[in-house]
């Protein structure tokens, strides 16, 4: 089931996602003294649900982009939780970390955007390196939105017009177990979480706007206007509305054996 946001939920939607990103991390099996990597860390959210419910961790969240970085610090800062979670500009493709350096990696939607700065081919080298960094046998956790996952009107609108937006190819489920076998990692399960929410038509023009105008100064990557956009998906928008992180998909993998 799905509902609107309301306009005073909206302007801190993304922050908060209606809980989604804490229900992930409370299903996560951390334990005291565990060194985590945030693969594509952006605004840091994610690996501050980590820090606010597990204390007792040491988080390394990276991402190439040095304008959400400081977003991430600036957020980090303003939970006090500089002292567990350190950010740093790095290529998911390229790390810096020497071998067998943490003891769990998560991710949640960033891969996304390594594919939207990288390629596909970036994506798959990302998971190369995840291996490289992971401990033997330790557990990579990752959240995305999956083409195939997809079950609302809304969430293949979100898939959909994101993919357009960005110029990446909206991959499925299937594609990237494919990638996490190559890579040397077991697949366990995946698992469905859900916000529930979707943008009103305005709320989504603004979504697009802000996208289309902050995606190449993030990024690099050339958008298409918004009359494009709403052009191609406006209609559709207009009768379901969009969604927004609606829902989303964890895949739990294990570290099968190194990279050689």
């Amino acid at each position: 089931m799905e509902r609107y946001i309301s306009d005073w939920e909206y302007p801190t939607h993304f922050e908060k996602l209606g809980g989604l990103r804490c229900r992930i991390v409370k299903d996560l099996p951390i334990k005291a003294g565990m060194r985590i990597l945030d693969v594509a860390t952006g605004d840091g959210f994610f690996a501050i649900e980590i820090a606010k419910l597990y204390g007792d961790v040491k988080i390394v969240g990276i991402d190439v982009s040095p304008i959400v970085l400081r977003k991430a610090r600036r957020n980090i800062r303003r939970q006090n939780l500089q002292d567990i979670i350190e950010v740093l500009e790095m290529d998911a493709t390229n790390m810096r970390f020497p071998n067998e350096e943490f003891e769990m990696a998560v991710d949640f939607t960033g891969l996304e955007d390594v594919q939207m700065t990288r390629g596909e081919s970036g994506v798959q080298q990302a998971l190369f390196e995840v291996n490289r960094v992971l401990k033997p046998n330790c557990y990579f956790y990752f959240a995305e939105m999956f083409s195939d996952e997809m079950e609302t009107e809304a969430q293949k609108i979100e898939m959909a017009l994101f993919s357009y937006i960005c110029r990446r190819k909206a991959l499925s489920s299937k594609e990237y177990k494919a990638m996490i076998k190559k890579a040397k990692f077991k697949f366990i399960e995946k698992r469905s979480y859900y916000s529930g929410l979707k943008f009103t038509p305005q709320q989504a023009k603004r979504e697009i706007q802000y996208v289309i105008k902050s995606v190449p100064k993030i990024f690099g990557i050339t958008t298409p206007s918004f009359k494009e956009v709403w052009g191609k998906f406006g209609k559709k928008i207009e009768e379901h509305g969009m969604g927004c992180y609606s829902k989303v998909t964890l895949m739990i993998t294990q570290k099968s054996q190194d990279i050689s």
